[in-house]
């Protein structure tokens, strides 16, 4: 039977209630201001080119000693070039196969990255970011064991502990201070927000031993090209943020999550996820496998409430690891660790106390002999981004493959004056 909901009735009702007798009285007192914008004078195109140039000459270019779980790597020119074409910007998703191979593809080899750098055997086309991707792993260890119980190790980044309590407070989940028979996963970051490099080990154990499973959480992404990686350790799931393969800052966002598992635990993997197949004449290609989110099946069997991925930002991701590659990778994580060593040595030298006792990668927290206020202050006068201020006078900086020496030196010059 159709039905059209704005019949000639309909709309006299709604316009009586309001006190109006017509739709065009209802908009007229909204009339468009573009008639009172203050426009100079046409310009031509070189002349406009010229005076925009001139605005943006009065930004600054920052240097960034900071972290958090935003991290700024270089992101060579060739990426923004590839993402930047229509059939990236515009495409959809790929419900059809047979018209969506190359964006299936590229899923695919995500998820493949993904996997050879966790050390697991499955990964999704992604998440929203970092912080999502641990809140659907929560939720997937708890529909997994049938419990709801959430231990979180200390050193977790505040912003995902954040969203992570949000979800919980959606359901039955709650955040606990121990792990016993009703723990459904026990979650830890490393390196963790402080820079410290754990091993898990222990952790993984007991949340075993207790039938629970262990996430393993990453913040900087390419500290998995050098350290030892989470399936070695026998983690269940590995979850974190992929905004360090070539995504920008950008003031937060948007970034891009992935969530890895162990084999056991693919049919509970939320979002999409890309499989390669045959055809009838025996030629491989991709498609979407294991759909069981809540748009195609009965919302209370469904892996999650998750429909969509950051396919774009995967797409410029796998475009970073290839163009890198092992070497390629390990080099800017190398570089980082490096760098970030120099400076926490140099900055021990000027009285500055070291708070991290474990190994770190890039990424360390001292105690400033002087108010970290005037530090961060200072430091913005030479344009550097100076660290993360985490009170007590204590500062979490961060180092990447693009703070040079001289960038080091300046920085040091800078906080000794």
């Amino acid at each position: 039977m159709n039905f059209i909901p704005h019949t000639k009735e309909h709309i006299s009702k709604m316009l009586s209630v309001v006190g109006c007798s017509t739709l065009d009285e209802l908009v007229s007192e909204f009339k468009p201001r573009l008639s009172e914008l203050k426009l100079d004078e046409p310009l031509s195109e070189m002349d406009l080119v010229s005076y925009m140039t001139s605005i943006s000459e009065k930004n600054s270019s920052m240097k960034y000693f900071t972290g958090g779980g935003s991290y700024d790597h270089y992101i060579p020119s060739v990426i923004n070039h590839l993402v930047s074409r229509g059939e990236f910007l515009t495409s959809y998703t790929p419900y059809q196969p047979e018209a969506s191979q190359g964006v299936l593809q590229v899923l695919y080899e995500f998820q493949s990255f993904i996997c050879l750098l966790t050390g697991m055997d499955v990964s999704n086309a992604s998440l929203y970011d970092g912080a999502s991707a641990l809140a659907e792993a929560a939720l997937l260890s708890s529909a997994h064991t049938k419990r709801k119980g959430i231990f979180v190790d200390d050193g977790l980044n505040p912003n995902y502990l954040k969203v992570l309590q949000t979800y919980c407070d959606g359901t039955e989940l709650s955040i606990t201070n121990s792990i016993d028979e009703n723990t459904a996963c026990v979650i830890s970051q490393t390196p963790d927000f402080f820079g410290n490099i754990k091993n898990p080990q222990r952790l993984i154990e007991k949340a075993h031993k207790n039938k629970a499973l262990f996430i393993n959480c990453i913040s900087d992404a390419t500290s998995l090209a050098i350290l030892k990686t989470p399936g070695e350790f026998g983690a269940d799931i590995v979850v974190g943020e992929g905004q360090s393969f070539g995504i920008p800052k950008s003031f937060g966002g948007p970034y891009l999550g992935y969530i890895a598992v162990k084999e056991f635990l693919t049919k509970k993997l939320p979002g999409r996820i890309v499989g390669i197949t045959t055809d009838e004449k025996g030629n491989e290609g991709f498609v979407l496998t294991l759909q069981a989110r809540e748009q195609f099946i009965r919302r209370e069997r469904a892996t999650s409430n998750i429909t969509t991925n950051q396919t774009l930002l995967a797409l410029t991701a796998t475009i970073y690891l290839a163009l890198l590659g092992k070497s390629g990778l390990q080099n800017v994580a190398r570089a980082s660790y490096h760098r970030a060593h120099i400076l926490q040595e140099k900055l021990k030298k000027r009285g500055f106390e070291l708070i991290n006792t474990n190994p770190f990668y890039n990424e360390f927290l001292v105690k400033s002999p002087k108010s970290t206020e005037k530090i961060i202050a200072d430091l913005m006068e030479c344009n550097i981004l100076g660290g993360i201020d985490l009170g007590d006078n204590k500062l979490l900086i961060s180092c990447t493959e693009k703070n040079s020496l001289q960038d080091i030196d300046l920085y040091i010059s800078t906080v000794s004056t």
